[in-house]
């Protein structure tokens, strides 16, 4: 390892930044983290999914905060932002009101597998949550597929925790891990 490019980094140095590596590791996994694995679709064409992640409060659908929203962003005149509306339940409490695409929030669509998405704790989803109980919805929709939401709870504000449910059409298995 090098110390600006030119010269070897000092072993004394390079202790120091893998004993910080290690040190901060824990820290840096604060926040929320989900994975959410996509089935192969048997249709064909299979069109990628649009998606919607939030937090919300356990029997309540007033949404907390969105933390992620998956749509094509290179389709021209925002015509990917239209087809979010397919995401119905997201859509019509929190959608049509963001600005998108939205930093930290948005990102392209994904394809068949497990995907990991990690919520930062200044995510504005995260910062306003005292401690108790709320749920992760993930609401996914795919062009000639089906839609499905599922939900997982977990608890703010005590040790690290996880849920995992499993759905049926559109969304194989959601992972939800709360380290606040």
């Amino acid at each position: 390892m090098t110390d600006d490019n030119t010269r070897p980094m000092p072993a004394a140095r390079l202790a120091v930044a893998a004993t910080l590596a290690l040190v901060s590791g824990p820290a840096l996994a604060a926040g929320l983290e989900f994975e959410v694995t996509l089935p192969q679709p048997e249709a064909s064409p299979a069109y990628r999914p649009y998606l919607a992640a939030w937090i919300e409060e356990p029997g309540s659908k007033e949404i907390r905060g969105t933390v992620a929203v998956w749509y094509d962003t290179r389709l021209r005149d925002n015509l990917g932002r239209g087809f979010l509306r397919d995401l119905r339940s997201w859509w019509r409490a929190e959608g049509e009101k963001l600005d998108l695409p939205a930093d930290g929030l948005s990102g392209p669509t994904r394809g068949p597998g497990t995907h990991k998405v990690a919520v930062a704790p200044e995510n504005a989803a995260l910062t306003g949550l005292s401690a108790g109980d709320y749920v992760l919805a993930v609401e996914v929709s795919r062009e000639d597929g089906g839609r499905e939401t599922l939900r997982a709870p977990f608890r703010w504000g005590d040790a690290e925790n996880s849920a995992e449910v499993t759905g049926e059409r559109e969304i194989t298995r959601l992972k939800v891990t709360a380290n606040p």
